[in-house]
């Protein structure tokens, strides 16, 4: 098998990380491919689905002071 450069650096970096890393990465990739090969009915399951915030919305009214019950 014929490899450029990058391509050797690429695998004897990848053979220097731990198992779990390197696991992690197959795990991934595999993901991706598969996305990749993904049918037109697939992708329409998931294009019209809107990712969820990464932060809580702000209110205004819980910044006032707490409410206590008895």
């Amino acid at each position: 098998m014929n490899l450029t450069p990058d391509e050797q650096k690429l695998i004897t970096e990848f053979r220097r990380l731990p198992g779990e890393v390197q696991q992690e990465l197959l795990d991934y990739a595999a993901f991706l491919q598969k996305r990749l090969n993904s049918t037109d009915e697939e992708r329409a399951k998931t294009c019209n689905q809107c990712p969820a915030p990464h932060h809580p919305e702000e209110r205004p009214e819980a910044k006032k002071e707490p409410i206590f019950t008895e």
